[in-house]
């Protein structure tokens, strides 16, 4: 009780210097474990939830509604389960929901289009619960853009005429007939497809609200931002996020996007300064299936976008220091909330220069590992960020055929992951005697699993961009990672790893398999890559609202400068470091100054010894905010009772008081 009323205070914005909350805050489920489920809504007041979307294996069609009673039996129990949380409950319907459909009649008052109507009747009175309806045309057995009309093939030739014609037939029942809100999801694979659907949600005069992704297409923090926010004509709209991490471990792997977040609801409200509607929140997935973020450490992204909801100028730091207020035994401002602070911010820079090389997306899209280098190279040219952002061509073109220094950078960028991890590891160990056993048990299982998937990522990256390279001796270092890797799905095999429960997403299997499908084109001995210079123990923190300061393992004889950006691909400032020392490597701090308060930056290092040059991969961090830089912290609290029992505990009351003192004083 203690722990639920602490972190209904700290999603609570203080009433100074805070905007406006946004009247949207959502969760998707997508699971049909109903156990689970129902235990997930009945977490909703924790998180201050206003809306659950319910989809995937939960109910994905409309015609669901007619031939599947279990459908309707799972979506009225978890509805009515929503509505006792004060929530609102929302469907997925795809539309097509037919499949292999080439021709359809999109005429009103057609037949096709009567029976459809007919079934949104059908679904709304056997399940009077639900109380919206979200169009989803992505992704759809068939969709709008490739079928052809049936009937008045002039009126419907454009695709803009047909999204218009299903979001009006779906309005004119559940809006007209039933009272229910509808919702469009603009879900999309291809730039092309943006225009048809901005022009048809733009002509829509209906009071739709639309959903969007963040990002163009699928989840990828590297992604501008999705061209369709602020765009979409006068409707509210708001975000799908992804705070379960289908694509950075599911859960599995922790990957607290707290900084991702944030950024994304800045560059909406930037966007949303210049452009049309209005952008009411957001909605994030809480799972992937049986992968949730629920009792793990991205707990912390859901977390994330319930501060965000309540207070869109809240702060990346204020929001990781009041979820480890909220979730640990750690006084506010001590060297142990600090320490567990960093650890949390890492998992997301592990996870970006694990999944990615570069920027782009490019080995799976999931969260285990390809099957093979062609498999890799698909995805990549399919995902490729280039489609959204030209200014990563250089980069693409660089990956496809990487010559020697891309080989070193991307090998630099994944030995960073696996720095990140281990000395994630190494410094939990400070906390052993500081968080609750159970507490440090959890948060050491998944920082050892993500040690060893930054490893076994390391090595599965060496062998694809060593594959394709034209270097005389890459087939040979091709050979030595897949060794490298065939040897850690050994240690799996002799359960080397006693304290993990299972190895997703990195079974010995999967990664035997990927090592026997690249020795088929592989004729080479193995050999170990030629010693390189490498940057280590590199970490960035917020100085002050101005400042960060990057520290990094000095090297002697070698030379170091620090590149700057506000915009990736390209850094825009570069900073040359004097005086290298030639003793022996030591950690060596340098202050970036006259930085613009509460605002992400891209860092990187480049390291020059005699004829030999290498970049790290980027960092993101985001400077201090005014208030950040003046807050002392706040008084220290105990969220969770060690002795237990009792309805409420006499340090919980003690907390919360001090706690509101400290408000009401102000930072």
């Amino acid at each position: 009780m203690c722990r639920l009323l602490i972190a209904l205070f700290l999603i609570a914005p203080s009433h100074a210097n805070t905007a406006a909350p946004l009247p949207f805050h959502g969760w998707t489920l997508t699971h049909d474990d109903m156990a689970y489920n129902l235990s997930a809504i009945s977490r909703m007041q924790e998180f201050g939830v206003t809306h659950v979307q319910l989809s995937h294996r939960i109910v994905t069609r409309v015609d669901q509604f007619q031939s599947e009673p279990e459908v309707v039996d799972r979506v009225r129990t978890l509805a009515s389960a929503i509505h006792s949380q004060g929530g609102q409950a929302i469907v997925w319907m795809q539309e097509l929901n037919t499949s292999d459909t080439l021709a359809y009649c999109f005429d009103l008052d057609g037949e096709q289009m009567q029976e459809k109507m007919q079934a949104y009747r059908d679904a709304l009175t056997a399940a009077p619960e639900i109380d919206g309806v979200m169009i989803s045309f992505g992704s759809a057995p068939s969709e709008l853009q490739y079928v052809l009309p049936s009937c008045k093939p002039l009126e419907f030739a454009q695709p803009k005429a047909r999204y218009k014609a299903i979001i009006e037939a779906v309005s004119r029942v559940v809006m007209d007939e039933f009272g229910k809100q509808v919702y469009v999801r603009t879900f999309y694979h291809k730039g092309h497809e943006i225009p048809i659907l901005r022009n048809a949600l733009q002509e829509t005069k209906r009071p739709i609200v639309v959903m969007s992704k963040a990002e163009p297409n699928d989840f990828e923090p590297y992604y501008p931002l999705n061209p369709l926010i602020a765009d979409v004509g006068d409707h509210d709209q708001f975000f799908e996020l992804d705070c379960a991490g289908e694509y950075w471990g599911r859960g599995a792997l922790p990957f607290v996007a707290i900084e991702y977040f944030v950024q994304r609801y800045r560059e909406a409200a930037q966007r949303q300064a210049t452009g049309k509607g209005r952008f009411i929140g957001s909605t994030c997935r809480v799972d992937r299936y049986e992968y949730s973020a629920l009792e793990t450490l991205n707990e912390a992204n859901l977390f994330a976008q319930a501060q965000l909801v309540r207070d869109p100028s809240v702060s990346a730091q204020t929001i990781l220091r009041r979820f480890v207020e909220s979730q640990y035994d750690l006084p506010a401002g001590s060297d142990e909330h600090h320490v567990l602070a960093d650890i949390l911010r890492r998992t997301y820079w592990i996870g970006r220069k694990m999944y990615y090389a570069k920027g782009e997306w490019a080995f799976k899209k999931g969260s285990d590992l390809p099957s093979s280098n062609t498999d890799a190279l698909g995805n990549m040219i399919d995902k490729s960020i280039s489609q959204w952002e030209p200014a990563y061509t250089p980069i693409t073109a660089a990956l496809l055929s990487p010559g020697r220094q891309t080989l070193q950078e991307l090998g630099q960028e994944k030995f960073e992951a696996s720095d990140l991890a281990r000395r994630n590891l190494e410094t939990l160990e400070q906390l052993r005697s500081a968080l609750q056993p159970s507490d440090y048990t959890a948060i050491e299982t998944l920082l050892l699993k993500q040690r060893i998937a930054a490893d076994i990522w390391r090595h599965m990256s060496g062998a694809v961009f060593a594959a394709r390279s034209l270097n005389l001796a890459s087939s040979n270092w091709a050979a030595w990672h897949l060794e490298q890797m065939e040897a850690i799905a050994q240690q799996l095999d002799q359960q080397s790893y006693p304290q993990l429960p299972d190895t997703y997403p990195f079974s010995s299997d999967d990664i035997r398999a990927f090592a026997e499908s690249e020795r088929r084109f592989l004729f080479a001995t193995a050999a170990s890559p030629l010693e390189q210079l490498t940057i280590s123990m590199i970490d960035v923190v917020p100085s002050t609202s101005n400042s960060l300061t990057l520290r990094w393992l000095a090297e002697a004889d070698t030379q170091y400068r620090i590149e700057l950006s506000q915009q990736l691909p390209n850094y825009t400032t570069e900073i040359a470091i004097d005086g290298t020392s030639e003793a022996l490597p030591s950690l060596n701090d340098f202050t970036i100054t006259d930085l613009e308060a509460d605002s992400p930056y891209w860092l990187r290092i480049t390291a020059s010894r005699g004829e030999e040059t290498v970049s790290s991969g980027d960092f993101p961090v985001w400077t201090l905010s005014t208030l950040d830089a003046q807050d002392s912290g706040t008084p220290s609290l105990q969220s969770r009772s060690a002795s237990g029992g009792g309805a409420l505990s006499l340090w919980c009351l003690i907390g919360l008081a001090m706690m509101q003192w400290a408000r009401r004083r102000g930072p």
